[in-house]
Parts: C-alpha cells; structure tokens; sequence
C-alpha cells in the first residue's frame, strides 16, 4: 500500500515535472560532496611515492627518532 502510494506520487511529479526544493537541494549537495571527494583524492591519493623515495623516507624517519 505504502509503496504503490509513493510510486504514484514519484509518477505524477515526474508526469508534472513539479520536484519539492527539498529534492534539489540533496541532489545539489550530493553532487558538491562527490566533486570534493575526488579533489581530495586527486590531491592527496592519485600520486604515489616511487619505492625508492618512499624507502628513504622511511628510513630517515626511523633513523632520526632512534638517535
């Protein structure tokens, strides 16, 4: 009963093209969310370090915290 109630509501609005500000403004956020998650993954994730310089890096850190 609930679901074919909400189908027909869903049906109608999109017949009437009539979509609540609510709707919009999810989808608006949705979209922004998603564009700024992958600037940061861009920023930070989509660039790896080379194994040699990951390596010299580790070591450094190691070697300065045990002096």
């Amino acid at each position: 009963m609930m679901k074919n109630r909400w189908i027909s509501h869903l049906s109608s609005l999109k017949v009437n093209r009539q979509y609540s500000r609510l709707a919009i403004e999810i989808t608006v956020i949705l979209v922004a969310k998603v564009f700024l998650l992958y600037l940061l993954w861009w920023a930070c994730f989509s660039h790896p370090i080379a194994k040699q310089d990951r390596q010299a890096a580790v070591t450094r850190i190691i070697m300065n915290t045990s002096q």
